[in-house]
């Protein structure tokens, strides 16, 4: 297994995470920042999605630092993506072209650390069949 390989998957997937996962707390454990108030307002979403999306920032944040199951990571995968697109497409959508790529560029990132995941499960998998 490369090691290059896998310092580069945990360094984006970290840069991905971490921002995340930490804003997912404030939103999931008190009202929020206000920043973060006034986002959900101007894109018209209701307040308590904020602990929704909080609560699913965390949870898949735990999932993909864990690496126990292939599916969930899967799963984890899936919802960071449609989180990012969403707000990318949101911000879009009202006219808040200043906003747009943030979540944007967390996509990317997303999509480098999820090839980078699977190349280094198919490593790991060629690498137990020469030994067996």
């Amino acid at each position: 297994m490369s090691k290059r390989t896998k310092v580069l998957y945990w360094v984006i997937t970290l840069i991905v995470l971490l921002p995340t996962a930490l804003s997912g707390l404030p939103e999931l454990f008190t009202n929020g920042p206000q920043s973060t108030v006034d986002a959900y307002q101007t894109l018209g979403y209701p307040l308590y999605l904020m602990k929704i999306l909080g609560a699913a920032k965390l949870a898949g944040a735990v999932v993909l630092l864990l690496e126990r199951s292939q599916r969930l990571g899967e799963w984890a995968y899936a919802g960071f993506t449609i989180l990012f697109l969403g707000a990318t497409a949101s911000h879009l959508f009202v006219g808040d072209l200043a906003h747009a790529p943030i979540p944007f560029a967390f996509f990317l990132l997303l999509l480098a650390s999820y090839a980078l995941h699977n190349k280094l499960r198919t490593q790991l998998s060629e690498s137990v069949a020469v030994e067996q």
